[in-house]
């Protein structure tokens, strides 16, 4: 296929994906999958399985044998966005709008590109592939609200046989594809909640009444301006290797204007690298908390409910045939090999490598920073280039 169909075919797919809604929450795969099934069809793809939790969340898998030995490599991407929610954006999120070389809509980046061009990339395998081993396109729900009815509840199907994984998360952080991202970061969520006496506000200072808000807001404050939790010892030679401590993401509880509220909670997480440890990370948490407590505020740490309250980080050793398969093909498509790093955020890895199997969290057109954000977009010469990318990863990995 040349560059010019290949340009017009993934610009072509990802709209369509684009136009098929997919916001979590609420959470409806349905209408992209449907799109992907058309386009799997259509590329003469073997029709895909579903597995599903519930019927509105499917995941769709579909495997390409190229021959006897060798291995079996998983191209897997996320069929959910986050949703629109308050971002003004300048053009309709639910329509791909084509300017020059940006292709603007919800999921562009995060991640419905990726999934085009993996899907493309395995069309062009069929018809020229490797001598032997298989590749596999796994189109997964769910990834944006902890993965219960996606990868999580893959990976506790028995329905994963792979030796490794590429995940198409948007790989770029200044430039496209500008790191080879080795680890990915977990996540701990928690709530930091105060608790008093709900009451007549204009009696507070007749009764010397506590403030909920007041308490909490001063943990926030405790928590936040505080060091992060410390880090393991970094590997040698992986970028990013840093641990980010986030409070007061949201504010919960309390009843209004005249009314002292009997609670206010506030939403804390502290984003994980592989290895580290929860009591710890609870130990650090609670000591900035007890800090708060000065005059009798009364504070506790609530962990969200499981398996979201600690998603583990993740690392693939860079001497895995995985990564070297990696740094061989972006080499050869890039002219260079970008440096190993961690990616920022949590993905799929957590749950698809529970097992050991070398993930890769992050290879995937974009950056980082225009997903779930306003205007997002995806350049098209890196979409075309993925799909270059995915073909080069599975042709260097599959056969050996």
């Amino acid at each position: 296929m040349s560059p010019a169909a290949d340009t017009e075919k993934v610009v072509e797919l990802t709209g369509r994906l684009i136009a098929a809604p997919s916001p979590n929450r609420p959470g409806d795969e349905r209408a992209v999958a449907a799109v992907l099934r058309a386009a799997l069809a259509d590329a003469g793809l073997p029709a895909p399985r579903t597995i599903a939790r519930a019927a509105d969340r499917p995941n769709l898998a579909t495997t390409i044998d190229f021959g006897p030995g060798g291995r079996h490599l998983v191209l897997c991407g996320h069929m959910d966005t986050k949703p629109v929610g308050d971002a003004a954006w300048t053009v309709d999120p639910l329509r791909a709008t084509l300017d020059g070389d940006h292709l603007y809509g919800l999921g562009s980046v995060d991640m419905k590109g990726a999934l085009a061009a993996m899907l493309l990339a395995a069309a062009r395998l069929a018809a020229d592939s490797p001598a032997a081993g298989r590749l596999s396109l796994l189109f997964v729900a769910d990834e944006e609200d902890g993965a219960a009815f996606g990868a999580q509840h893959l990976a506790a199907s028995g329905e994963l046989d792979a030796d490794g994984f590429v995940i198409g998360e948007a790989a770029g952080i200044e430039a496209d594809f500008d790191r080879l991202h080795l680890a990915s970061r977990g996540i701990a969520r928690a709530r930091v909640v105060a608790r008093a006496t709900q009451g007549h506000s204009s009696l507070a200072d007749e009764l010397g009444s506590r403030n909920a808000g007041v308490d909490v807001a001063r943990a926030v404050v405790a928590l936040g301006e505080g060091a992060p939790p410390a880090a393991p010892p970094a590997p040698a030679g992986i970028a990013g290797w840093n641990v980010t401590l986030n409070a007061g993401l949201a504010y919960h509880g309390g009843v209004g204007y005249g009314v002292l509220p009997e609670a206010v909670a506030a939403d804390c997480e502290v984003r994980l690298l592989p290895g580290m440890d929860r009591d710890a990370v609870t130990a650090t948490l609670a000591e900035r908390i007890a800090g708060a407590r000065d005059g009798g505020a009364e504070l506790e740490l609530e962990w969200s409910e499981p398996p979201t309250d600690w998603l583990e980080g993740t690392l693939v050793d860079p001497a895995d045939p995985l990564a070297d398969a990696a740094r061989a093909a972006l080499a050869r498509i890039l002219g260079r090999t970008p440096p190993d790093s961690v990616f920022p955020g949590t993905t799929d890895a957590t749950f698809l490598g529970a097992d050991g199997t070398p993930v890769l969290p992050a290879v995937g057109p974009g950056l980082l920073r225009r997903a779930h954000a306003a205007d997002e977009w995806v350049s098209v010469s890196a979409l075309r280039r993925s799909i270059d990318l995915y073909a080069e990863i599975a042709t260097e990995y599959c056969p050996a």
